[in-house]
C-alpha cells in the first residue's frame, strides 16, 4: 500500500514537471522563432517594428493554443489518477 503510494506521488510529481517544462517551451519557442523571422523581414524590406509585430502576435496564438491542447490533456489525466485513487480506496 505505501509502495503504491510513493509511485502515484512520483508519477504526479513526473507530470507537473513535465507540463512545466512544456509550458516553457511552448512559449519560448514559438517567440523566438517567429521573433526571429520577424526581425529578418524588418532588416531585410526596412519597415522596422511590423514585421516582428505581426510575427510575435502569431507566435501569441500558437503558444496559446498548444497551451490549451496540453491543459486539456492534463485536465484528462489528473481524472483518471483521481478515479484510479477513488478505485483503490473502496
Amino acid at each position: 500500500m505505501k509502495k503504491d503510494k510513493n509511485n502515484r506521488e512520483e508519477s504526479l510529481r513526473d507530470i507537473v514537471k513535465g507540463s512545466a517544462i512544456y509550458t516553457g517551451v511552448s512559449i519560448l519557442t514559438p517567440m523566438i522563432f517567429f521573433g526571429g523571422i520577424g526581425l529578418f523581414l524588418d532588416k531585410h524590406f526596412q519597415k522596422k517594428p511590423l514585421f516582428i509585430l505581426i510575427f510575435i502576435g502569431i507566435a501569441f496564438i500558437i503558444t496559446n493554443i498548444l497551451l490549451f491542447k496540453k491543459t486539456r490533456m492534463l485536465t484528462k489525466k489528473m481524472e483518471q489518477y483521481s478515479d484510479e485513487i477513488k478505485k483503490e480506496s473502496l
